[in-house]
């Protein structure tokens, strides 16, 4: 997991030059829940783009925030379930592990 270092000054996303983006989602929505104590970065409902490569998701936001990108490996993603509710929007749930020297 890395914060703010996948993201350009325009808005787009930086991947390295042995990856290449799969699939691109906007209008996403990222809730952080179960970090204590809450960093600043993480509290609130996060508004902007996903990117999906071969190794990782990446979340960039859109407009001004603490957060303007957000990195998840895929070896680091635990317990992860799709939910398809009847009156809501679908979303996947899960844990991310903190890296070392992620953030």
């Amino acid at each position: 997991m890395a914060v703010n270092r996948n993201h350009s000054e325009g808005g787009g996303v930086i991947v390295n030059n042995s990856e290449n983006v799969l699939m691109t989602y906007d209008h996403i929505e990222i809730t952080f829940s179960d970090i204590d104590p809450m960093p600043d970065a993480f509290k609130g409902t996060k508004k902007g783009s996903v990117f999906l490569t071969p190794y990782r998701v990446i979340f960039v936001s859109k407009g001004k925030d603490a957060m303007q990108s957000f990195m998840m490996p895929f070896y680091l993603l635990k317990d992860c379930e799709i939910k398809q509710p009847v009156f809501g929007a679908n979303y996947i749930k899960g844990t991310v592990k903190a890296e070392a020297g992620g953030m």
